[in-house]
């Protein structure tokens, strides 16, 4: 028996991660353990709070009544079991048992975490589930977890989620447990206090490790997160060549931010800088990062299904404190940090992995931009169109965001639109039936969960 599997077995404790904070990913009621049982799945980005979400379901089942012998946590990524192969969890089974000799007859909960270090993965977890009286939770950081790769081992066994850094509701309940984040309104100190935390967070991010650290060592480990990323994600998993060189790509992306970003330009600032480096290699390397939840590609409507790769795409780092850390200092200002955390946020509330669940547009008769158009690229029901501004001082400013939101609601036939400002008071503007919810982005940020109702209906 591996000693060193058993050992970790042994040396698992809930107790040591308790308290745990709970966060807003609805994994819905787990199913009692059966062989055939679908599994559930949950990606993300390192360090994003994959693991604890496990933790979480663990500490929910104990409450239940659920014996602990019945539950396995094992963590794969460990280098004292490299190679990770089918045999390595086969070992991590055999061990459970031991130990729990009752769990394969009473049934037992599984949570496998970082599950992608196993080479042969899908074909390993689908004998699992089709032979365990089990209930299984499965974690990794690469999106290849999700549905494109389960088209031959996995279709249809599987339950899939994304684990994100946390939201500003989760952040505020993080620091101001004393705000009741679904309060059907909130105080005049309470608005200034959020106000506040939502420029905090903007800055800061939502990363759970760095909440309590200093400004200084928060945007160390964040510059570690995304190395760490590049490093193991996307050089080594892929076998890439000019690591120097993607990596300075990496840090692009960063400081960009959400502003276009142009491959064939960026090959040359890149040869300029001593790296030479091919568009098709920087292709690939944009693929596999977000492959591994560093950033979000949002590309322009019209080409989001017949032409993924045509035209020049805005890429959105997962999380707003990420992209300050990892980006030179001052590079990146607040409507880009907010323009950022809104594309993450809707990405949060669609609740979907398809490609092109948000996408940017540019309006038919003149060419405006509308920042996000939210909803599946293949149907245009429940479509939402959200722009992003600092601030509307100014008429000019006035005018330039609401002519492309009162042009876009024309062509998609839609009586509501979002216009999301850092700095202002909320109102409606209407217009010819149709109506602009100018929101603050403290409050967009802390609406429902069950957004059926919003935005309000206009007064």
């Amino acid at each position: 028996m591996n000693e060193t599997i058993l050992e970790k077995i042994q040396g698992f404790s809930l107790d040591a991660y308790r308290p745990i904070f709970p966060r807003e990913l609805n994994l819905g009621e787990p199913l009692e353990p059966k062989a055939g049982n679908l599994a559930t799945v949950i990606t993300g980005m390192r360090r994003s709070g994959k693991s604890y979400r496990l933790f979480q379901a663990m500490d929910s089942l104990e409450q239940c009544g659920v014996e602990s012998s019945r539950m396995l946590y094992f963590n794969f990524e460990d280098d004292r079991l490299d190679p990770v192969t089918p045999r390595t969890g086969d070992d991590v089974l055999e061990a459970f048992f031991y130990l729990h000799p009752e769990a394969p007859t009473e049934g037992c909960y599984l949570f496998f975490d970082e599950l992608q270090e196993m080479t042969g993965w899908g074909k390993w977890l689908r004998r699992i589930i089709d032979t365990t009286k089990a209930t299984i939770f499965v974690t990794g950081s690469s999106s290849k977890m999700l549905s494109a790769e389960f088209s031959t081992e996995l279709r249809g066994r599987t339950l899939e989620f994304i684990q994100y850094p946390y939201s500003f509701r989760e952040y505020v309940r993080f620091h101001y447990s004393n705000i009741d984040t679904d309060a059907p309104a909130f105080s005049t100190t309470d608005r200034v206090r959020l106000q506040g935390a939502f420029r905090d967070y903007l800055r800061r991010g939502g990363f759970p490790a760095v909440q309590n650290q200093s400004e200084p060592q928060a945007v160390s480990m964040l510059q570690g997160y995304a190395q760490r990323v590049v490093a193991r994600d996307v050089l080594e998993r892929h076998d890439l060549g000019s690591p120097r060189g993607i990596t300075a790509f990496s840090r692009k992306i960063m400081r960009l931010c959400g502003r276009l970003l142009s491959l064939r330009k960026t090959e040359n600032e890149l040869k300029s800088a001593g790296f030479p480096i091919g568009r098709a290699l920087l292709s690939d390397a944009l693929s596999y990062f977000e492959e591994a939840f560093l950033i979000y590609s949002v590309r322009e409507r019209s080409r989001t299904v017949t032409d993924k790769d045509g035209g020049m795409a805005k890429a959105y780092p997962i999380d707003p404190g990420l992209a300050r850390a990892n980006a030179p200092a001052s590079t990146i200002d607040e409507g880009q940090a907010l323009e950022d955390a809104v594309c993450i946020e809707l990405l949060r509330s669609l609740d979907v992995a398809r490609d092109a669940a948000v996408s940017y547009l540019k309006t038919k008769e003149h060419g405006y931009e509308v920042d996000f158009v939210a909803g599946d690229a293949l149907f245009d029901s429940d479509i939402q169109l959200v722009q992003v501004a600092t601030n509307l001082e100014g008429e000019k400013t006035r005018r330039r965001e609401y002519r492309a939101l009162w042009e876009a609601m024309s062509e998609f036939g839609l009586k509501e639109s979002v216009l999301v400002i850092e700095e202002g008071f909320e109102e409606n503007i209407e217009r010819g039936g149709r109506v602009i919810h100018c929101i603050p982005a403290w409050k967009w940020f802390l609406r429902p969960l069950d957004r059926s109702d919003w935005p309000p209906s206009a007064s």
